[in-house]
């Protein structure tokens, strides 16, 4: 993906020359998203509808959530003089209105379709259970990083990391790793100056007593 392009789709050969298949690439808009929690002006938040989205109003240009991305999703607009975050946002404003996202309502093959997760996961379920040949034994979103909102299902002898999908995540949402480390900068912010403003208002004490002192012995 790049600033300009939300949702790439990428086609790869299957086992024969004419048998091929095609996997899309957008943000996955995880359940605990890395990105959101390494916000520090809560410029990206997690939507009560799903969608990850960005506020630019409140963005000062960190990047931080490019780097707590485990999808590698939000891109930043280097070339621009007004630089912003940009990703897919899930259609969010699509989603508030009732709508469907456009890219699940404009999918003439129902390869790509929308509603809760948990109906989701039953059709993919079923389909695997049906079909074990055809699909991958897993449900690829389902417990990665605590799950997404985007859910896969990929050819049978095709890995995530074949199609150039992170497999090596784990399933603890990234938030938790870093919660630990996030809740210290606080500290760190407040604690660290009050006790180098204390030591270095002992120090200039104790140098202005000892002048003081010399001052007077030299009088007497």
């Amino acid at each position: 993906t790049t600033p300009d392009v939300f949702t790439v789709l990428n086609r790869f050969s299957g086992k024969g020359p004419d048998d091929s298949f095609y996997v899309r690439r957008e943000c996955m808009h995880c359940n605990q998203p890395g990105c959101a929690s390494a916000c520090l002006v809560k410029a990206l938040e997690k939507t009560k509808l799903g969608p990850v989205i960005y506020n630019k109003d409140r963005c000062m240009g960190c990047r931080y959530c490019m780097i707590a991305c485990p999808f590698d999703m939000p891109k930043y607009q280097y070339d621009s003089p007004m630089p912003y975050v940009r990703k897919c946002t899930f259609c969010y404003e699509r989603q508030k209105e009732g709508k469907q996202p456009a890219c699940a309502e404009a999918c003439p093959t129902g390869a790509t379709f929308f509603g809760p997760k948990r109906e989701i996961l039953d059709i993919a379920r079923g389909r695997v259970a049906k079909e074990p040949d055809k699909y991958f034994p897993r449900i690829y979103g389902e417990h990665e990083v605590g799950g997404t909102g985007w859910l896969f299902l990929l050819p049978k002898d095709f890995a995530p990391d074949k199609v150039g999908m992170p497999d090596n995540l784990g399933t603890t949402p990234y938030p938790e790793l870093t919660a630990g480390f996030l809740y210290g900068v606080p500290l760190v912010f407040v604690l660290w100056p009050s006790l180098l403003f204390g030591l270095n208002y002992m120090i200039k004490g104790d140098e202005g007593r000892e002048s003081e002192g010399g001052a007077s012995h030299g009088q007497a």
